[in-house]
């Protein structure tokens, strides 16, 4: 038997195994008893990276002194936001949903079609697949910002990793 056959075997065995353990109800489990500081660290790091344009320009000046809220409706994930310095800043990461001036709710698999630009905003908002709460002159600010980010902005292997868990872990029967 040769190494592609064995490889190939041990992943069919692994992958319902840890599909199953990183659905993101297990994500959620295993994201709230990392430290506080370091998810902070790694979503600030993810959003001033893929909106360092928007951030240069400005657009995110809207939120300065703001609260947004992010919710993750399937891995009951809550990230709390605002602008401060020019800089997108993480004030909340849990599983609890905190007091924000407005929450936008949305799917794992929604979110990932919103990243790679498979679907745009508008569309999951009228399909009610993008629900918001609160101030909506404030989420339609974040909404249409969003609509600008560039793909390619984001690196190339967490795109990597999100088609990845998409296909593997949303996707999968």
């Amino acid at each position: 038997m040769n190494l592609s056959v064995v490889t190939t075997q041990i992943q069919q065995t692994l992958d319902p195994l840890v599909s199953r353990f990183i659905k993101p109800q297990g994500l959620i489990r295993i994201a709230t008893r990392m430290p506080q500081k370091l998810n902070f660290v790694v979503v600030e790091k993810l959003l001033n990276t893929a909106f360092a344009e928007q951030i240069t320009e400005g657009d995110f000046e809207f939120l300065e002194g703001r609260s947004l809220q992010v919710e993750i409706i399937d891995a009951s994930l809550f990230v709390g936001l605002s602008f401060r310095q020019n800089r997108i800043i993480c004030h909340h990461f849990n599983n609890r949903a905190c007091t924000a001036e407005v929450t936008l709710s949305i799917d794992s698999l929604n979110a990932i079609n919103l990243i790679q630009q498979q679907v745009d905003p508008d569309t999951l908002f009228f399909r009610r697949k993008l629900k918001i709460n609160g101030d909506t002159e404030l989420a339609h600010h974040v909404k249409n910002t969003i609509d600008t980010l560039n793909p390619e902005v984001i690196p190339v292997f967490m795109m990597k990793l999100v088609a990845l868990y998409k296909q593997r872990v949303l996707l999968a029967p």
